[in-house]
């Protein structure tokens, strides 16, 4: 192909869950679709993620923990039963339902989801092309945007569209745009997730007229143990320390200084803003045995946290006392002494004086004194980013000043608002707003 010009009903740049549940809802009502892919292959950060389609239980449950806007969160609650029947309708194979954090869902067949959307786009006469980057929105003289121009190897291709939607997965994968965003540690943050999404969408967005909301610094991550082979995937999962939840979290300056039992996740937000963008993650043999050797989901392998951080790099001790701890502690740079104070502190105020924990403890709120005590330094580790191209409940992109885009959608990370700084599931979050986003494009 070289410099040619095709046409489509809607054209979907990014073939992750948001853009392929958006491209196989609208095919499968009649809509000829081009999806087109920056990466070699279709399934972005979907692919690396465990499958499990969660979200809060209830409104009131989503503004608590999601964090966002309550408008854009009612939009994943009431979107979410209408995904999970497009589901059962298609046969995709689904698991029991289980609790995840502070919502239900289900572990689904994602691979199954994602390969079937793309087999609805060829079906209905679409294309689903990897390997080709979106290099400019094309607006017509009234500013609504009808389509893309896009490279490919093979040539440059205009596709004209009726409507086209930003689903490219948000901006995690750049460090300029993490350290613009949301602060300048992000610069030198891991990445946990596919390496194409570098805000590709929100460049896009914008110089087609649309309002990038920067001022939300939230993201989606966890903490991790370093590692020399970090960016194998499998470390994704296998380094992440998702018991720090009930763990103790401390600074260099040996001082905890977030709740940490609001989700490892949420720490990992606070971790990135203290010095050197690091803590110490501090429990004993009590959390170790009930939490960190521990399957987190049931598609995850139960394995001992420690015993594979350490196995590939990571800096932590198994230690018989807390003065074991302190001397690790000074050797990695943080303060030893001042660290058990804070874990003596914490011991003592969960048996005499709960209420004078700072930060407080919003769930569990028990002594870590059983020996031995592991710390293990952590860092915070980007999955995906919150903030985006401003939209509204229809996923239409919005100017400025609250207009719409004519023509232009964003779904998943490419969008922001709908969590803040907390989190209520990030597969749900793209297959609802990409749902929506087809239905407003005219395919209900």
């Amino acid at each position: 192909m070289s410099d040619v010009a095709i046409e489509c009903d809607l054209l979907v740049v990014g073939a992750g869950m948001a853009g392929l549940s958006a491209a196989g809802w609208a095919a499968e009502r009649g809509a000829k679709v081009i999806v087109v892919e920056r990466a070699p292959a279709m399934g972005g950060s979907a692919f690396l993620s465990a499958g499990v389609l969660w979200t809060a239980t209830a409104p009131a449950t989503m503004a608590l923990y999601g964090g966002g806007d309550p408008a854009l969160g009612r939009v994943i609650f009431d979107t979410y039963p209408d995904a999970m029947r497009w589901l059962r309708a298609r046969g995709i194979a689904i698991g029991p339902r289980m609790n995840v954090l502070n919502g239900y869902g289900y572990q689904i067949d994602i691979v199954a989801h994602l390969r079937g959307c793309a087999a609805l786009v060829e079906a209905a006469g679409g294309y689903v092309i990897p390997d080709t980057a979106t290099t400019a929105l094309v607006r017509d003289e009234s500013g609504a945007v009808v389509g893309a121009r896009t490279s490919h190897p093979d040539g440059d291709v205009l596709v004209r569209a009726s409507a086209t939607i930003l689903a490219t997965g948000g901006y995690q994968a750049s460090p300029e745009l993490r350290a613009k965003f949301i602060h300048p540690n992000a610069a030198d943050m891991r990445l946990r997730a596919n390496p194409a999404s570098d805000g590709a969408g929100l460049r896009l967005g914008e110089a087609a007229g649309g309002e990038v909301r920067g001022a939300n610094p939230g993201f989606y991550g966890h903490l991790v143990s370093e590692s020399p082979d970090w960016g194998e995937e499998r470390l994704n999962v296998m380094l992440a320390q998702y018991h720090s939840d009930h763990a103790l979290l401390l600074n260099e300056a040996g001082k905890r200084f977030c709740d940490e039992t609001f989700g490892d996740h949420a720490s990992t937000n606070h971790t990135l803003r203290q010095p050197h963008a690091r803590a110490l993650c501090f429990w004993d043999a009590r959390v170790h045995a009930a939490y960190a050797t521990q399957a987190v989901v049931a598609s995850t392998t139960a394995e001992d946290r420690m015993e594979t951080a350490l196995r590939f790099g990571g800096k932590g001790v198994v230690a018989p006392d807390l003065e074991t701890v302190a001397r690790f502690a000074d050797e990695r740079g943080f303060d030893g002494e001042q660290s058990i104070r804070t874990i003596r502190a914490f011991n003592e105020a969960t048996r005499t004086g709960w209420e004078t924990l700072d930060p407080p403890r919003m769930e569990e709120c028990e002594p870590l004194d059983r020996a031995p005590f592991y710390a293990l330094v952590v860092h915070p580790a980007i999955t995906f980013t919150y903030g985006g191209l401003t939209i509204d409940t229809g996923a239409h992109v919005l100017r400025a000043d609250g207009v719409r885009v004519p023509g232009l959608f964003a779904a998943g990370s490419d969008a922001a608002g709908a969590f803040g700084t907390g989190y209520a599931g990030g597969l749900a979050l793209a297959m609802t707003f990409g749902i929506t986003a087809a239905r407003s494009a005219g395919w209900t």
